[in-house]
């Protein structure tokens, strides 16, 4: 009896090593992600925050001290840096909002066209957009948009409209950067869009149409379940895209004029690469950190309560 007890001993001691060996092996081979995430996601992190604490200035590095939360206190104080939050919310929450409505009408369109010749080659037109840099799509729209050679400005000529100063108004330059960002991004919800709704049996869209369904019965009741999860995808990269816009804005506006198109991210670049205050800069991309956050949890929440996600 006393036999058989030890034989099961040695058994479970023997699976006890073998299980921690298993997970010995899992470990080392997560250890490249580990150190990856430490030395360029966890380390910048901690060390951004760590500078937008101090008075760290790039022209004396090693004068730089620990002084609390003045940074913050003073970008707080600083009419600018609401303008900036302003109007990067504002971008935000309404090329969005234009990019799903427009990508799902696009995409309507191409399901319903697909079969027919050209429409492969179309669509890859239509995406092109979005495999194009940001800087190349800043210095593009900054020559369509010019106010005296630009075809913009030329089309409204000959159609004896009045023309605009696309950048240099400041009631029209974020509306530009606005209409950019739809041109540019509109492609990528089509594209999740049309996944959706190739997703959705041919048997629910034939019922919808032999019972006559209208077009917001059929969104609601059909196509809702089946996009919402790729729409939810869509809107988290957007979301996480918008708060840290910078490229075109920076190459067609600069914030101008004024500070008509000012972004939390051209403050935080301003303040650490051209005033050379690297503490107030990170201060800012710290604050953008935590809008980002917050957005993204308030988003996840609401849809977690819909079932969504």
């Amino acid at each position: 009896m006393q036999a058989k007890y030890m034989e099961g001993d040695i058994k479970l001691l023997a699976k006890k090593k073998k299980l921690g060996r298993s997970h010995l092996t899992g470990w080392i081979m997560l250890l490249p992600a580990l150190i990856y995430l430490l030395v360029w996601n966890v380390y910048p992190l901690v060390y951004a925050l760590y500078v937008s604490f101090s008075n760290l200035n790039l022209t004396r590095i090693n004068a730089a001290k620990f002084i609390g939360f003045t940074n913050y206190t003073v970008l707080l104080k600083d009419k600018t840096f609401y303008t900036a939050v302003g109007n990067t919310l504002l971008l935000t929450v309404s090329t969005i909002a234009i990019e799903l409505i427009i990508g799902y009408f696009i995409a309507k369109l191409f399901t319903a066209a697909d079969g027919v010749k050209g429409t492969g080659i179309l669509r890859t037109l239509f995406m092109i957009p979005i495999m194009v840099t940001p800087l190349i799509i800043g210095l593009l729209w900054s020559y369509i948009l010019n106010p005296t050679l630009g075809v913009m400005n030329y089309i409204l000529d000959l159609l004896h409209l009045p023309t605009l100063a696309w950048f240099g108004d400041p009631k029209v330059a974020l509306y530009s950067i606005l209409g950019i960002n739809v041109w540019q991004w509109a492609p990528f919800m089509m594209l999740l869009i049309i996944a959706g709704l190739n997703s959705i049996p041919k048997d629910l869209t034939e019922v919808a149409q032999i019972e006559g369904a209208g077009f917001w019965s059929r969104l609601k009741n059909i196509e809702a379940p089946f996009i919402w999860h790729v729409v939810v995808l869509g809107i988290f990269i957007r979301v996480m895209e918008s708060l840290k816009m910078f490229d075109v804005v920076y190459v067609t506006t600069n914030g101008g004029p004024g500070t008509a198109t000012e972004l939390m991210s051209l403050m935080a670049y301003r303040q650490s690469f051209l005033y050379y205050q690297t503490g107030s800069g990170a201060a800012v991309a710290i604050i953008i950190l935590i809008i980002s956050t917050v957005i993204v949890q308030m988003l996840f929440k609401y849809l977690w309560k819909r079932d969504v996600v």
